[in-house]
């Protein structure tokens, strides 16, 4: 596959196309090892499908004491979205296994309107965090059962706010934080083995296939031509929706290992898509292709410097 960088012109691309009625994936990756860098990352294999990531890890601790650290599954911070089709952002199915077995993980969650944390503020009203108190417009929720005083001394804060169109409907105008997190030990020389997976928040939309407009997704030539026998959706009629594909993407950020003692020793990587789907993705280094519905890439002493986005095309 030819190796090429994700660029602003396919950004620019796909949300011109996308306009109004897309989803905004939210973009996670590994496990982040907090102030603690003396243990290494030896393996992991990373799988990515359109509905699981799933991550397996090998460490070890290089020094001759154990090492006890807080190990962080950190969420990018997310908004309250209308008709959200990407659905919940909280990574609610995360789940984690260390040595074979399933360990129970903290959540931790704060609420922040701008720079001002509103954590405190929405507990005492008894506001639910992570999914906006339930919140619809026009429909029972937990902001539309406040009390007048707790619904003003909220958008006192920032916390909610209401539209201009309708001054007694408050919105929640809160940003979410979640970390999942756990103490871990590592001790000395001993390899430890975690892994953990999740349902990613995918992108979605149409574009046009075009190969000066998705050469930054790198498309090779085998993958481009079945692109363009099973997956055009044709329009004669109209110009606009002529050549058009849908299209999903989860991104994944592969920088986080750099928390960890450097290189990773082997790293793999497995895409697997559906037989209606067609994927792509850019990689520097080989790529394999046991069959039409996978991809495979290897690396040893991988220090990642940029992160993924894997594409799949839907088709016919």
């Amino acid at each position: 596959m030819k190796a090429i960088l994700i660029m602003s012109s396919l950004v620019l691309l796909i949300s011109s196309a996308l306009a109004n009625d897309s989803a905004v994936e939210t973009s996670v990756g590994g496990l982040k090892l907090v102030k603690e860098h003396s243990v290494l990352m030896e393996k992991e294999r990373l799988f990515i499908s359109g509905t699981l990531v799933r991550v397996e890890y090998v460490f070890r601790n290089t020094t001759k004491e154990p090492v006890v650290s807080e190990v962080a599954f950190p969420i990018p911070t997310f908004r309250y979205i209308f008709a959200d089709p990407g659905g919940s952002r909280d990574f609610s199915d995360f789940k984690v296994w260390i040595d074979g077995k399933p360990i129970k993980v903290e959540k931790e969650v704060r609420a922040y309107a701008g720079r001002r944390e509103v954590t405190e503020d929405l507990h005492r009203a008894k506001i639910t965090i992570e999914n906006f108190g339930d919140f619809e417009p026009d429909v029972d929720n937990e902001i539309a059962r406040l009390k007048p005083d707790v619904r003003i001394a909220l958008a006192k804060v920032g916390a909610i706010k209401a539209r201009k169109e309708d001054p007694l409907l408050y919105w929640p105008e809160w940003n979410v934080d979640i970390k999942y997190h756990w103490r871990q030990e590592f001790p000395p020389g001993i390899a430890v083995h975690i892994k953990h997976e999740y349902r990613p928040v995918i992108g979605f939309g149409q574009i046009q296939l075009h190969k000066k407009e998705i050469k930054d997704i790198c498309i090779d030539t085998n993958t481009y031509d079945e692109l363009r026998r099973r997956g055009i959706r044709s329009f004669p009629d109209d110009p606009i929706g002529a050549n058009l594909l849908n299209v999903e993407w989860v991104s994944y950020i592969l920088t986080t290992a750099n928390t960890w003692q450097k290189p990773i020793k082997e790293f793999e990587l497995i895409v697997q898509s559906e037989k209606n789907r067609l994927a792509a993705f850019c990689w520097d280094g080989g790529v394999n292709k046991p069959d039409t519905t996978q991809f495979r890439a290897y690396k040893t002493d991988f220090i990642p410097t940029k992160d993924l986005e894997i594409y799949f095309f839907q088709v016919e």
